[in-house]
């Protein structure tokens, strides 16, 4: 029996296939420990969980959105967000017209309202503690209220605006538009 030697291709397509594989999970982290998410109930809107409050209530959930709006209050800090489902893999709210309602979220500290502005998203894990009404407008509105126990806010997306001609800079077309430059009058 003899010995096998590694030689140094092999030890390569190792430390390549090892690269890869640390890419591919690194670009799926969740945001939410994995303690939390294996306790906290996901896939719930604020409709759901309004319909089922008695069952909800003292749950730990895992929700995300749009802020709306933060008021800070003399002990406490209430954000409004306005839900969207979850991205499984990463926990953030995804951007679809999907309506599943608005929440708060109840924090004990401070949370800066210039941070946390309108439009940012953020993914929570809460404690569903009961219910707050509020007006949007002159309407009577029932939010559900979440007691923070773990949230993430996402860094500001920059929208991409394409280019200003539906064209990429670097292209140049000669014959276009092809009256501009004739080269002979007819």
């Amino acid at each position: 029996m003899g010995r096998r030697t590694y030689t140094v291709r092999d030890r390569m397509g190792s430390v390549a296939a090892l690269g890869m594989i640390i890419l591919v999970v690194s670009g799926c982290i969740h945001v939410i420990s994995r303690p939390t998410r294996q306790e906290a109930l996901e896939g719930l809107t604020p409709q759901v969980i309004l319909g089922g409050l008695d069952i909800y209530k003292g749950q730990l959930v895992l929700m995300g959105g749009q802020i709306i709006g933060t008021r800070n209050l003399a002990t406490e800090t209430l954000i409004e967000i306005l839900h969207r489902p979850l991205n499984r893999h990463t926990g953030r709210p995804k951007s679809t017209q999907e309506y599943g309602g608005r929440f708060l979220v109840r924090y004990g500290t401070f949370k800066d309202p210039f941070v946390y502005s309108k439009g940012r998203a953020l993914t929570v894990a809460g404690m569903v503690t009961g219910t707050e009404m509020s007006l949007i407008g002159e309407k009577a509105y029932t939010h559900v209220v979440l007691e923070n126990s773990e949230t993430y806010l996402w860094p500001e997306q920059e929208e991409y605006q394409g280019y200003p001609h539906d064209y990429p800079p670097w292209w140049y077309d000669p014959w276009w538009p092809y009256w501009y430059r004739r080269p002979y009058r007819y």
